[in-house]
């Protein structure tokens, strides 16, 4: 969890962040702060038992280390600074830990890759080239996010903007994600509708119900808040200095961390949960690296930092510290 390893360009510190992963699974099965939910829904295509605990854990830890290393290959293969850095992978993984969606496989994680993979795919687009299969490929993963969370179809709009920033609106590139959209969900609703299954407002809760401490619950979104802040700030800084390609697939990750935000608050007034609110996590940990760029906000940037890591590891023994 130390900063410093990870914001240098040694690839070494790769081999850090697996056993950093590891504890937080060694902490939560020893401690029991998120439990085990042996229920996994998927959102149209059912719910199934997973009964092992380990299993679920292992699955959902393998998830999580793909998707930092290639939130991270992603942020230094487009240039996101002028060299490269390890700190991006470190900031998804300590945000994840935050939310039960680390500890154990769900819908929620599944959408994590696919997001991913949207955005990779949009990085691949080009002005003036023929960007038709990128189109189409990213619109199946929004549609397959659908069928895992299907409150999740609404991002389908953040995908179009997002589109429309690295190049010039075309036609049958729309029409093509709107194809590309429809057919995981298509087949996914004709398979919850013969599996017996109706169709009603319910569709749209959250899977799954988490509590968390109060006071805890306050600090964590009171720093998340912050960092989000700094991410702002942040953006300005590398904005002063960048390319017309970097402004580009700066405003397209911008429009998605808005439009995540807009989703967590969604499910805060409407379920009272904050689980959608990891999709921020994604962006944020883009963002929040541009920070310690700074001299003046790398102090306050550095010291929020060390307020996560500890909130993330001081939830374990708050939670044994109750249970005394």
């Amino acid at each position: 969890m130390i900063l410093r390893p990870f914001q240098s360009n040694q690839t070494f510190v790769y081999g850090l962040l697996i056993p950093t992963i590891i504890s937080f699974y060694v902490l939560n099965s020893y401690f029991q702060h998120f439990s085990f939910n042996p229920i996994v829904d998927l959102g149209l295509w059912g719910r199934f038992h997973l009964n092992s605990q380990w299993i679920s854990s292992t699955i959902a830890g393998v998830l999580i280390a793909v998707n930092a290393f290639q939130l991270n290959f992603l942020f230094n293969k487009h240039e996101f600074l002028d060299r490269n850095i390890y700190a991006p992978a470190l900031f998804y993984v300590m945000l994840m830990s935050l939310s039960r969606t680390y500890f154990q496989l769900d819908a929620l994680l599944l959408v994590h890759v696919c997001w991913l993979q949207i955005i990779r795919i949009l990085f691949q687009m080009r002005t003036g080239e023929d960007n038709r299969r990128q189109a189409f490929n990213s619109a199946i993963f929004v549609g397959v996010s659908a069928t895992l969370i299907p409150a999740a179809g609404a991002l389908t709009f953040v995908l179009w903007l997002a589109t429309w920033t690295l190049k010039s609106f075309n036609f049958r590139e729309w029409i093509l994600m709107l194809i590309g959209f429809a057919i995981p969900l298509v087949n996914a609703v004709v398979f919850w509708w013969y599996s017996g299954h109706l169709f009603g407002r319910s569709i749209l809760k959250p899977s799954k119900s988490t509590e968390y401490e109060g006071a805890l619950f306050y600090i964590t979104v009171g720093a998340v808040f912050a960092l989000f802040l700094l991410s702002l700030i942040g953006i300005q800084i590398r904005l002063r200095k960048s390319s017309i390609r970097y402004k580009k697939l700066n405003r397209a990750l911008v429009l998605i961390l808005v439009f995540c935000l807009l989703f967590g608050i969604v499910e805060v007034i409407f379920y009272q949960q904050v689980e959608w609110f990891t999709l921020l996590f994604i962006p944020l940990s883009f963002f929040f690296t541009f920070a310690f760029i700074h001299d003046f906000w790398k102090k306050i940037a550095t010291t929020i930092y060390y307020l996560i890591a500890v909130i993330t590891i001081g939830k374990f023994f708050l939670s044994y510290a109750v249970a005394i």
